[in-house]
């Protein structure tokens, strides 16, 4: 509540509104009295001195405190925050105080000013895309990674290491913060806020009750072959620790992702039409392939498979699966009514896969064989090269088409039997042939002269 004086005061200039020749209270749009842009003090400037005033400040190269918890600080330019000067919300906040259509407004507004003297400070605006690129790039300098609660297979025994929680930027929180401090111009130092969430997607909980091995298969590679090591290894390292739900289906395509060399494989030999040519991602369905047999081995269902182009020398006919990112997926169905887990182990040129669940899921007996050849004849193609120097011959062998049979007794004694058809497509033998020499010319023979 106002003193007497400065009521007195109030009414003076309450008065002044209204006769021209009072000073205090200008009427040509300059700036009210008793008005601040933050500490300075800009009464009766014009438009013009302001805006050149908001101008010098925005160009101004701030650099503001980044606090990080227990790391630390670092200094940031606010430009590379997306941190800039609104001058022309600024502008419209100092050239409208004291000018307001409303009458009653303008005169309260006046008298604060005069009287209080009234501080109207910048307004900032935060480009969040500017803002999320950069937290997004600190992010992977200072988060803490945790990692899940995995599962090993030691001598037999199934063996269980804790999760840990990790600690990582929340972008979307920090962001959010800074568009506070902002809105109170109060961000010479700001903190970034950290999140555990989803730093964990398999629990303790989700795996302590898987004790048991429900099947395993383990293929043979070449070692010395280190590209088709390396995409093995990696898409190995994809699976490995994956919890298929109960009724959860596993893709493997949605697993590894898609097979370029941007996700870091190498160029090693893929077949392509029935014929092994360089590529990118080569390996990768050996992985696919004795996941396969692992899902077979512990009463998987198999949503979708499908056999390669011909059969593959890893592992025997009828018993891979190719994959192939967009076109061709290896999935199956967790039937049981308990988690299982996804185990991948190379070591020493072999591949083993686990599928490990609870005690009561283990198949009680499986069985798998591979029979019912029916032989698909090729034929033989002959062509002749006008470019051919010599005649060639590229072999070509027959296709087949066999059955592959898993009998299962699962744990509560139900047995099932599921049949799996593989094609292998004939591959033609090609005879290419030069052309044939031209005949020589024939020679027009001698007239016989006769006499007369």
């Amino acid at each position: 509540m106002m003193n007497l004086k400065q009521l007195l005061c109030s009414v003076l200039i309450g008065s002044c509104l209204f006769t021209s020749g009072c000073s205090l209270i200008p009427t040509d749009g300059t700036i009210t009295y008793g008005l601040y842009y933050e500490d300075q003090d800009i009464s009766g400037y014009s438009r013009d001195a302001v805006s050149s005033l908001i101008h010098t400040e925005a160009s101004n190269n701030k650099t503001i405190t980044i606090t990080i918890p227990n790391q630390g600080t670092r200094q940031v330019k606010v430009k590379d925050l997306g941190i800039t000067l609104d001058t022309a919300s600024t502008e419209s906040n100092i050239f409208t105080y004291g000018y307001e259509d409303d009458l009653k407004m303008l005169i309260m507004h006046r008298i604060t000013a005069f009287i209080y003297k009234v501080h109207i400070n910048p307004v900032y605006k935060l480009d969040e895309v500017t803002a999320k690129a950069y937290f997004t790039e600190l992010a992977k300098q200072i988060d803490v990674s945790g990692h899940d609660a995995l599962l090993t297979v030691e001598n037999g025994q199934v063996k269980m290491t804790p999760s840990k929680e990790g600690k990582r930027v929340d972008i979307d929180e920090t962001i959010k913060q800074l568009k506070a401090q902002l809105e109170e111009n109060d961000f010479n130092n700001i903190s970034i806020e950290f999140t555990s969430k989803d730093t964990v997607r398999v629990t303790n909980d989700d795996v302590k009750p898987l004790t048991a091995v429900l099947g395993s298969y383990t293929t043979n590679f070449d070692a010395s072959n280190t590209n088709r090591t390396h995409n093995i290894e990696l898409a190995s390292t994809k699976i490995s620790g994956t919890l298929v739900k109960p009724g959860e289906v596993f893709s493997f395509n949605d697993v590894v992702g898609e097979r370029t060399a941007e996700a870091g494989y190498d160029d090693a030999p893929v077949i392509i039409d029935g014929k092994l040519v360089p590529g990118i991602g080569g390996g990768i369905c050996q992985v696919s392939s004795t996941l396969f047999n692992t899902a077979l081995l512990s009463g998987m269902n198999i949503i979708e498979r499908t056999p390669h182009f011909e059969p593959v020398s890893y592992i025997p006919a009828g018993r891979d699966a190719t994959v192939a990112y967009g076109y061709l997926d290896f999935q199956f169905k967790n039937p049981y009514a308990h988690n299982i887990y996804v185990l991948s182990v190379m070591n020493n040129g072999q591949l083993t896969i686990y599928i490990i669940g609870v005690p009561e899921d283990v198949p009680k007996s499986v069985s798998i064989s591979v029979g019912d050849r029916t032989d698909i004849p090729n034929q033989t193609i002959t062509k002749i090269d006008p470019s051919a120097k010599e005649d060639s011959t590229e072999e070509g062998h027959i296709g087949f088409r066999i059955n592959t049979y898993r009998t299962i007794t699962y744990g509560n004694w139900v047995t099932t039997t599921d049949v799996f058809e593989s094609t292998y497509d004939p591959v033609d033998t090609i005879i290419t042939k030069k052309p044939a020499a031209p005949e020589p010319a024939k020679k027009d023979l001698p007239k016989s002269k006769t006499k007369r």
